[in-house]
């Protein structure tokens, strides 16, 4: 049997690790540099948005991995929410800010809830974050920490999507940060099945910006049925 050349395969790995680490560290700034790019479309896109009712609470609920996640409980107060930004780190793209911003409401005091992700001996943490809620209000006041186990009882842990700000995941940051946030037209696209009295925001955005060219299409097509009608009814003879 041939003998192991074990300073070899060192070597081997050796070189494995630092390309990796290279590529790792390539691909950050790379991502720091798009961050920087996007910057200017999605504050342009922010003031477009803004003039779309409950946009980010449809964009929320539309995404398979977060509707999951959010319970009736939740769409009341969501239906609270204005805007939602995520600022990345300048230095580093593993860190960033998930910025919900909110109206007046009769659930929290809090204008805005961040979500902070930062770096702790290179390993990303979740930062909580307080809500201040209104007396008897607070969809977390169930004890969030009481995991789940087989013959526990249900009413043990909290269903809402707001616990999130209260414990140290990591993982939901990621929907928001690669998904939610750059891809929140494709969410609105894809949207459907919802009644008119629930989120008709496509609507609203027709409204706010009218097209002339559109409105003199509408007049052509207009016209073209006048004179199609008369030629139906000779057709009915």
């Amino acid at each position: 049997m041939a003998s192991i050349d074990q300073a070899a395969l060192e070597a081997v790995q050796d070189d494995i690790k630092a390309i990796a680490e290279a590529t790792e560290k390539a691909e950050l700034e790379l991502t720091l540099k798009r961050n920087e790019l996007m910057l200017p479309i999605y504050e342009k896109r922010r003031e477009v948005i803004a003039r779309i009712p409950k946009f980010w609470s449809a964009v929320m609920q539309n995404h398979r991995g977060l509707s999951e996640l959010i319970e009736e409980v939740d769409l009341p107060v969501l239906e609270h929410l204005t805007d939602l930004w995520v600022k990345h780190d300048t230095k580093d793209a593993r860190s960033y800010e998930i910025i919900f911003t909110f109206k007046e409401n009769p659930y929290f005091t809090n204008k805005e809830l961040i979500k902070k992700i930062t770096l702790k001996d290179d390993e990303p943490v979740s930062e909580t974050f307080e809500i201040n809620w209104k007396e008897g209000k607070d969809l977390t006041a169930k004890d969030p920490s009481k995991k789940r186990k087989k013959g526990d009882n249900e009413d043990d842990a909290s269903d809402s999507f707001f616990v999130w700000f209260k414990d140290e995941d990591i993982h939901l940051g990621d929907f928001f940060v690669q998904e939610i946030f750059p891809e929140a037209l494709r969410q609105v696209n894809i949207y459907a099945g919802v009644d008119d009295d629930e989120v008709d925001f496509e609507e609203e955005e027709d409204d706010a910006s009218v097209d002339l060219e559109d409105e003199e299409d509408d007049e052509e097509e207009e016209d073209e049925d006048e004179e199609e009608k008369p030629s139906k009814k000779k057709n009915k003879k």
